[in-house]
């Protein structure tokens, strides 16, 4: 991803390539201009966003590197090596890596050797899929059991060892892609596979052209008993990867680590002086330069100070616990020496976890930060370690969390970033100012934030935090916002280049991209928006082009031209064309759109003609639909291509845990058109935490002899019954997060005054019958459909200084996935919303319609005599018997409501919901 010397300072499978690829001409120098100027710097309107490839071009976009050139080279998790020229408004799949894909294992970086543009080296970190010996040749489908199987012993767990490699490759100039024949397998570091997550995988080269890896624990978030601390379960029988200290606090095991080697010319390597340990130290490797770190996702390295720089993600515990240790708290460090970061003895300002045993669920003691000691089981290294170092910058979810308000509320997710070097001799006119010069650039993830650093001292304290070109500035100028920034980096040209990942998790997101950020004083260039009504099928194929969204920010006058075929001549024509694809293969058509001043955009989206893209449904469960954690969910997808027959066998399916709209953790994988998938539990996540299930699905097709395969996914969201007032989608009005232990997940909903709202989606309440809101005060909740003025769902009347639940049936039942909107007259806080499907529902809609005219006291009373019967049999754990009761029930609806189709309707739905739920 990173250049260190020659820049001026980078689980289902991915989709086929292109849609809206952007390119801004150079605007015109800034003469006379003071380029330290901080006035003119800090002034958003003087930066271009410009989008250089949408979710089509970047597949799940993971890694970049900018050539020389100004083309970028990016990566997808799947295994796909892609190439953007800016210049041509185009994107291709160059290479493709054979990777071992499962959670987040797959292909992660691509870096430029510090000499590309001499030895034309390029850096792959990646899964490979067929191993080497004494690793097995593969890795079996699917995820690891928590526990051994009965009758296994420890070596069970072989099968599932493997490694991540770094490798590098020629670049082949006349094809423009690696030659894949020149591979040189320089480290691998061995991890255990068929488990989410952590890979890290980052590289960068410090001044003396040494290598430096960034390297994640391999231990999952979901570790059974952590909770949302850190993960050391040394359980007898349990799955040895549930324990962070084999890797991260291991001294003689490369995870968990930044490792700095000195690449020799035939890809072997040494060990240069000033790593953490020397060559010849007992167990401990000398690869090892920082240690005690959980995820470096995004790492750098700035070569006027010689400071290795990276972000590092840590757990979800939304509270410190006073036997476990310190919230989760995330981290962003500097440093010019080697340092232990302390993970997973220490987090975050030095706090110390403790001991904890998992099987008695006592503290044994106290782990030490400045004297760390590893009693791991699994651990092959030194028991003694070396101190812990706090890191410059850590924070929480809320601004009192840490000492640096400038973080704000969210989740937390660092992505370490470049330091920006100014080149007052870069003749390029879109260069960042000089006042950026030494501030090293962070994204958040979560939050969709970039961040500048300030350090007097690159081993000193941050003395300064800005937020730069904040997406309430994007949105004012029309330009596309932040959107889960993955990756980024200062070019050749002095712009930003940036990787957005998108809302969604393990699949091409509508919102991914590929960015450059330009400085721009003045006038700016087209914005261009492209679509097509259709972009595979079978030949001849028409295709209509519609570019009559594109915009400009001084409205300028645009005219267009055309190149349908790729064939580098531009036709003038209209806003619109259609053109009619004769031959099978695929095509990047594009659009070139100029202004009045002359200020070029280009645009492309690629057309496959000879093949069809699959189109994948998750038919159940429904997106949005509720579930109760550890619930059996019948799974069914279905893929529909006029070109195959569809192989059940090459659907691929994920189960994750969302966590707080910002990621997931993926927990287990499986292949097939059908499957039952229980819903795990909430998997080390601590109380305070937004978690939700997904569920997702791909298909490639087999492709044809004149054209690539294609490809097509869906992802369904299964909500909690329990929604947290605090966890909602959205908000519209100055409401606060209040701390609270006698809530529920220990926060509530403050300040939701008339006039303002909150919203949950996606939600679909095809099993539900009733809704239970916990709140205090004195006013009048509501709930409705689609929007605050939609069909009203449900209304809550609270009146109690003290926590009160109120229930009320579901009356109005919308059909599919849609939004809940949540209003309320003033004067009350919202603690949580429980979706329910009771028997208690099925009485209160009951007397709901004999209130309303609907039903008769006779009905009603008769029903009700069923429904205490099946209380009784509930009561007596007699399902069997309350089942058919209910059925009972059902089949007396029609005889009993004769008058109102409608509330007959309501009643069978309420009873059939609640014995799909028993």
């Amino acid at each position: 991803m990173h250049i260190a010397r020659s820049r001026l300072a980078a689980l289902v499978i991915g989709a086929a390539v292109a849609a809206s690829i952007v390119v801004a001409g150079p605007a015109s120098a800034h003469e006379g201009h003071d380029h330290g100027d901080e006035v003119a710097a800090t002034t958003w309107a003087n930066y271009e966003r410009v989008r250089l490839a949408g979710t089509s071009g970047v597949g799940e976009p993971i890694d970049l590197a900018v050539l020389p050139d100004s083309r970028v080279l990016h990566t997808t998790r799947a295994g796909q090596v892609r190439l953007t020229d800016p210049s041509q408004g185009t994107t291709t799949v160059i290479n493709t890596i054979d990777v071992y894909s499962n959670s987040e294992d797959g292909l992660q970086t691509v870096t430029l050797d510090p000499d590309f543009e001499e030895n034309g080296w390029v850096y792959l970190y990646y899964a490979p899929r067929e191993m080497d010996a004494p690793y097995p040749a593969t890795t079996p489908a699917g995820s690891a059991p928590n526990t051994l199987p009965a009758g296994a012993d420890a070596s069970y767990w072989d099968q599932w060892k493997g490694y991540n490699q770094l490798s590098r490759f020629k670049w082949d100039a006349e094809a423009s892609a690696l030659d894949l024949s020149t591979e040189q397998v320089i480290i691998k570091v061995e991890v255990q596979r068929g488990q989410c997550c952590h890979v890290a995988g980052d590289v960068a080269f410090d001044n003396d052209g040494n290598v430096l890896l960034s390297t994640g624990d391999n231990t999952p978030a979901g570790t059974p008993g952590a909770n949302g601390y850190a993960p050391m379960n040394d359980r007898a029988g349990y799955n040895p990867g549930f324990d962070a200290r084999r890797g991260s606090s291991n001294t003689n095991d490369l995870r968990g680590k930044i490792i700095r080697i000195d690449v020799q010319e035939d890809g072997s390597y040494t060990i240069p002086a000033g790593n953490l340990f020397a060559p010849g130290t007992a167990d401990a490797r000398p690869e090892i330069f920082a240690m005690g770190l959980r995820n470096p996702f995004r790492m750098d390295f700035d070569p006027e100070t010689g400071a290795v720089t990276w972000g590092d993600y840590g757990p979800d515990a939304g509270t410190a616990n006073v036997d476990r240790g310190p919230m989760g708290y995330v981290e962003w460090q500097s440093t010019t020496v080697p340092v232990n970061g302390g993970w997973p003895l220490c987090h975050g300002p030095n706090a110390e976890y403790s001991n904890w045993d998992y099987e008695t669920l006592t503290v044994r003691n106290w782990y030490d930060c400045d004297a760390p000691v590893n009693p791991s089981p699994y651990n092959t290294g030194l028991q003694q370690l070396p101190a812990a170092t706090e890191p410059q910058i850590w924070y929480g979810d809320r601004p009192e969390h840490q000492p640096w308000p400038e973080f704000g509320s969210g989740g937390q997710a660092p992505m370490g970033g470049p330091t920006y070097r100014y080149d007052e001799e870069n003749e390029s006119a879109t260069k960042f100012p000089a006042y950026w010069d030494g501030k090293a650039f962070m994204g958040e993830f979560s939050r969709d934030r970039i961040f500048a650093f300030s350090q007097d001292d690159p081993d000193g304290p941050v003395t300064k935090i800005e937020d730069f070109l904040p997406n309430a500035a994007l949105t004012a100028a029309g330009m596309p916002i932040w959107d889960n920034v993955m990756d980024m980096e200062f070019g050749p040209d002095g712009s930003l280049y940036v990787l957005d990942y998108g809302d969604g998790f393990f699949r091409p997101n509508p919102d991914a991209g590929l960015y450059r950020v330009d400085y721009v004083e003045g006038t700016k260039g087209p914005r261009v928006v492209l679509s097509a009504d259709v972009t595979s099928g079978e030949g001849p194929l028409e295709v209509e082009f519609d570019a009559s969204e594109s915009t400009h920010p001084d409205e300028l006058a645009l005219s267009f031209a055309w190149d349908f075929e790729g064939d580098g001549t531009f036709t003038e024509g209209d806003a619109v064309a259609s053109h009619t694809f004769t031959e099978d293969g695929q095509y990047q058509a594009r659009v070139r759109v100029t202004d009045s001043s002359g200020r070029v955009s280009l645009a492309s989206v690629t057309v496959t003609v000879g093949n069809t893209a699959p189109i994948v449904e998750i038919v159940a469960p429904a997106n949005g639909a509720f579930t109760d954690w550890g619930d059996k969910v019948a799974f069914e997808v279905k893929v529909t291509d006029p070109d195959e027959t569809i192989d059940c066998s090459r659907v691929l399916w994920s189960y994750g845990l969302g966590h707080d709209n910002t990621h997931t953790h993926p927990l287990f994988t499986g292949t097939g058109c059908t499957a039952t998938i229980e819903t795990a539990l909430e998997a080390g996540h601590g109380e305070t935490e937004n978690i939700y299930a997904q569920i997702g699905a791909s298909y490639t097709d087999a492709g044809t002899d004149t054209a690539p395969a294609l490809s097509g996914d869906d992802v369904a969201l299964l909500n909690p019954r329990a929604l947290q007032a605090e966890h909602n989608d959205a908000r519209d009005g100055d409401v606060t997060v209040v701390d609270d232990e006698s809530a529920e997940g220990f926060r509530y909903l403050g300040g939701l005054d008339a006039g303002e709202s909150i919203a949950y989606d996606p939600v679909e309440l095809g099993g539900i019958t009733g809704v239970e809101l916990r709140a205090k005060g004195e006013g009048t909740v509501t709930l409705t459909w689609a929007d605050a003025d939609g069909e009203q769902l449900a209304e809550f009347d609270v009146d109690s200084a003290e926590w009160q639940d109120v229930a009320v049936p579901l009356t109005v039942i919308p059909e599919g996935t849609g939004r809940v909107v949540v209003t309320s007259t003033g004067g009350v806080d919202l603690d949580q919303f429980e979706f329910t499907s009771s028997v208690s529902d099925i009485r209160s809609l009951l007397g709901a319609l004999k209130d309303d005219g609907r039903i008769t006291r006779g009905v009603e009373a008769s029903f009700g005599d069923v429904l205490a019967e099946v209380d009784a049999a509930l009561a007596a754990g007699d399902t069997a018997t309350a089942t058919a009761r209910l059925e009972f029930l059902v089949t007396q609806v029609p005889n009993r409501i004769r008058t109102d189709a409608d509330a007959a309707a309501l009643v069978i739905r309420a009873a059939e919901a609640v014995i799909a739920n028993l």
